[in-house]
């Protein structure tokens, strides 16, 4: 069993955009926006992930939202009289969330939006709303649907952060050659799954597609017919040796994770199925640390820099 490592790929995409950063904003005035709505355990490691990487390349990322001073996220900074009076607003109904996109998406000093989902129950009914407002020189995560769109029509080259940091971690092991390959996504989502299943079918690969509605035994059956598997449930341990043929020729991508007992605890259960496959993400962390990178790169690429 070989881990397939992120630290590396990582390392290298940062110098690369702290280089770009300097270049091209060399007065670090420039800020991304976090909109973070509630006190979710697994959202707010992301946050704090994405804030303490973004600092490292020399760019700010502040946060509007829900959060507490006890969260030990930092305090926000920027100068700006309008912005601080949105930063001390509290987001509790749909129409200051909007207002404050529409701020964010002409304040120049924006270098993308961010929504961090999962959104709190109050706000899930305007979820397409909440994401379509943000504009498309600004969605960085890709979720307006808008760039995800014209890139599936091959108009331009946009791909969202996590499938591009699956995609990254493949081509850095020289596993992307997947021409005829049969792989497996677990899970159908707007953020992961239609724009990765997307990229795979682009390079003539076989794509399977399971969801909350496929029977866990024909989601079984898929995957152990796949040469990759791709999971990106939410759900604790679903994966497990049951879900992998025993011949060590697999490759297994682990996306996401939950929480147990205030731990991470990935898709796939690790140790069930690390001596029957090939290739396996890390635990913990899996991609996660990539995909930050990834996010902030796709400012570059929106922008054409």
């Amino acid at each position: 069993m070989i881990l397939l490592e992120w630290q590396k790929i990582s390392k290298k995409l940062q110098e690369d955009l702290t280089t770009k950063v300097k270049k091209f904003f060399p007065n670090n005035d420039k800020y991304i926006w976090i909109i973070y709505l509630w006190n979710d355990q697994s959202s707010k490691i992301y946050v704090w992930l994405k804030q303490k990487y973004w600092e490292k390349i020399w760019i700010k990322a502040h946060i509007f939202g829900q959060y507490k001073k006890w969260d030990n996220l930092p305090e926000n900074t920027k100068d700006d009289y309008d912005v601080q009076l949105y930063m001390k607003q509290e987001y509790d109904n749909i129409s200051k969330v909007i207002d404050l996109i529409n701020y964010l998406n002409h304040d120049k000093d924006c270098l993308g939006i961010i929504v961090q989902l999962p959104l709190p129950e109050q706000f899930k009914q305007y979820k397409s709303k909440i994401l379509s407002t943000i504009s498309p020189n600004k969605d960085i995560d890709g979720m307006g649907g808008v760039l995800s769109w014209l890139s599936s029509i091959d108009l331009i080259d946009f791909v969202p952060a996590t499938p591009k940091a699956v995609v990254k971690i493949l081509k850095e092991y020289d596993l992307y050659n997947i021409r005829w390959k049969i792989i497996t996504v677990i899970w159908q989502s707007n953020l992961v799954w239609k724009p990765l299943v997307l990229e795979f079918i682009k390079q003539w690969a076989t794509v399977f597609s399971t969801n909350s509605s496929t029977p866990i035994e024909k989601t079984k059956e898929l995957c152990k017919m796949s040469d990759i598997i791709v999971s990106c449930t939410w759900v604790i341990h679903l994966i497990n040796d049951e879900f992998v043929h025993n011949d060590q020729s697999q490759i297994v991508i682990d996306v996401w994770y939950g929480h147990k007992n205030w731990k991470p605890v990935w898709d796939v259960d690790f140790e069930s199925v690390k001596d029957k496959i090939k290739y396996i993400t890390p635990v913990p962390w899996g991609i996660w640390p990539l995909t930050v990178a990834c996010l902030f790169e796709n400012i570059f690429d929106i922008q054409k820099i």
